[in-house]
């Protein structure tokens, strides 16, 4: 019979990835911006990528009272959203659940492991 927490850890650990792959709603794309949606925060992103993709670096952030942006306004945005605090709070809410869920997920997976290790290889054992 297998063990009970073998079976949660493994439904668990199902659901956690699924939410994962959830997380992220891909919205319009430019050349060179790609907007996107986190369903955990209800905050719409956009990632910048240099002029002509020479470089594979981008600058990545939050959207706050608005749905577009424009290249030529993103540093005076970035500027104002910086000073009013709003932009690091955003950053810090996405950290925050983004730690949580690898937590979780790391947490869940060790379980799995565990009681997979309890279930077969001990019992396996003390049968031999």
């Amino acid at each position: 019979m297998i063990n009970k927490s073998l079976i949660i850890s493994v439904i668990t650990l199902c659901i956690l990835i699924v939410l994962g792959f959830l997380r992220w709603e891909s919205l319009e794309s430019s050349a060179d911006s790609r907007y996107k949606y986190d369903r955990w925060t209800g905050q719409k992103w956009v990632e910048f990528y240099p002029p002509l993709a020479f470089s594979l670096n981008s600058m990545e952030f939050p959207l706050i009272h608005m749905d577009e942006i424009n290249q030529n306004d993103i540093n005076k945005y970035i500027e104002k959203q910086a000073l009013s605090g709003e932009l690091v709070n955003k950053w810090i809410e996405r950290t925050k659940l983004t730690d949580g869920y690898i937590g979780l997920l790391l947490l869940n997976i060790l379980v799995v492991i565990y009681s997979f290790i309890k279930t077969f290889i001990l019992r396996h054992k003390k049968i031999i």
